[in-house]
């Protein structure tokens, strides 16, 4: 405001003064607040007095509320401040071998045989898989053909070893090394589960595979569950001679739908391992065993004729008529639905068989031992099933196993193959000529 305004209009110079005062203020005071550390004024500075901005005592702060961030973090700090006892201390988890250690160790250890071994592994599309070991190729990813199969190691979930998870990701299972804690290791395993399977391959009847089958049944009975004929000789224990069964009592599988699927089955095997192809049952040849005999003498074969003669009307007269639809009956259905193997040498589908079923079999068992000549090879607990495959000896020579893979079936475990009509028993010859029809050479056959 210069000295004329005062002089020439007192009044509107005093009026300016003022407003320049007023303007000088507000300026003062915004350069201030700027300078105020905003976070102070909503409470949340954590520097303090060492804020390089103001902290003015007549603002007015903000109430902090406790986030769940800030609860979480606090609780987190006293955790990490928590002390830990000694004894839990001691009783942290041992770190588990990884998938990559127990693929070194099968691939190089030369005590471990690498075709017997599984790898469960995890698809981005379909899930768990699982393939037999040799199919993969185990060089670094980027040294992998676009045609071969390599997974990383992370993708890994299992190993099994014929059919028994001896590594387990997921649930902190280690059979290889023992990293778990529990002290088991793989030749424990490998001892436990051959001697397993030997005991199961024991037991399973060897009906069309004469000329190639080691797995002799004995005539009689031992404890182990076989045939057995003693010879007691003075100072000498009991010898076991061993006998094959040279006929067979079946039932002559004729549903299409269940040939069909098996069929099917049996091709996806192939295709995981095509020489395997010589040990499918072809499909004229399906057939469900009612019992497995040795015949001695011609008379003795002359006796099984009439024994399944005999046995016609009392079955007829069992299972009833047979109406227009056989599903009315249930005496007459046995359901084909899933997969097992005995001794993961014979694969086979699982069978629900009908009461009359048992009957009948226990009937012709009981008239076969009552003939002089003939010897009921398969004393073991009767298993009901329909025989897909069966690795024969040449084969198993040229894969170095005699054992099946599991994975090469994994997915079929619960296949529904249909269901077989109970309408006629068959007695066979076991030999590789064939009838008419390609089945067995029958010697007799009833129909009901």
């Amino acid at each position: 405001m210069s000295f004329e305004d005062l002089v020439t209009d007192p009044c509107r110079a005093v009026n300016k003064l003022e407003t320049e005062e007023a303007t000088t203020a507000t300026c003062d005071e915004n350069t201030v607040m700027e300078n105020v550390c905003s976070h102070y004024l909503e409470g949340k500075c954590r520097f303090g007095d060492d804020c390089f901005n103001l902290h003015p005592p007549n603002v007015e702060v903000k109430k902090v509320t406790t986030t769940k961030h800030s609860t979480q973090n606090q609780n987190k700090s006293a955790k990490n401040t928590r002390k830990v006892p000694p004894e839990v201390e001691n009783e942290k988890k041992k770190p588990l071998k990884t998938a990559g250690d127990v693929r070194k160790r099968i691939q190089w250890d030369p005590e471990l045989q690498k075709e017997y071994f599984t790898v469960g592994y995890l698809d981005r599309f379909i899930g768990v898989v699982e393939k037999p070991y040799t199919a993969f190729s185990w060089e670094h990813l980027s040294m992998v053909d676009l045609d071969q199969l390599a997974v990383p190691q992370h993708r890994i979930q299992y190993y099994k070893y014929k059919g028994t998870k001896v590594w387990d990701k997921n649930e902190r299972l280690d059979h290889v090394f023992g990293s778990a804690g529990n002290g088991i290791t793989i030749q424990q395993v490998i001892r436990e589960v051959d001697a397993e399977i030997e005991k199961n391959t024991q037991t399973f009847d060897s009906d069309e595979d004469s000329s190639d089958d080691e797995l002799i049944v004995l005539g009689g009975v031992s404890n182990s569950g076989r045939g057995l004929i003693s010879n007691i000789c003075e100072g000498q224990g009991p010898k076991e001679v061993f006998l094959r069964a040279t006929h067979f009592f079946c039932i002559k599988v004729k549903n299409d739908q269940v040939k069909s699927t098996a069929a099917k089955v049996q091709e996806y095997v192939v295709q995981g391992e095509p020489v395997l192809r010589s040990c499918v049952m072809p499909n004229e040849l399906l057939h469900v065993t009612l019992a497995m005999v040795r015949i001695e003498t011609p008379e003795a074969m002359t006796e099984a004729v009439n024994i399944l003669n005999d046995l016609q009307g009392r079955i007829e007269k069992l299972l009833g008529p047979t109406p227009e639809d056989v599903e009315e009956n249930p005496e007459r259905i046995i359901r084909v639905r899933g997969l097992s193997t005995f001794g993961a040498r014979v694969l086979y589908t699982k069978l629900q068989v009908p009461s009359s079923f048992t009957v009948i079999v226990d009937m012709l068992y009981e008239a076969l031992r009552r003939v002089d000549g003939i010897t009921v090879t398969n004393h073991f607990g009767f298993v009901p099933h329909m025989t897909l495959l069966k690795i024969n000896r040449p084969t198993a020579r040229e894969r170095r196993s005699k054992y099946f893979n599991s994975s090469l079936y994994s997915d079929y475990l619960e296949c529904d193959f249909g269901t077989i009509v109970f309408n006629n028993v068959h007695f066979c010859c076991i030999e590789d000529l064939r009838g008419p029809d390609g089945f067995y050479v029958t010697c007799r056959k009833i129909e009901f």
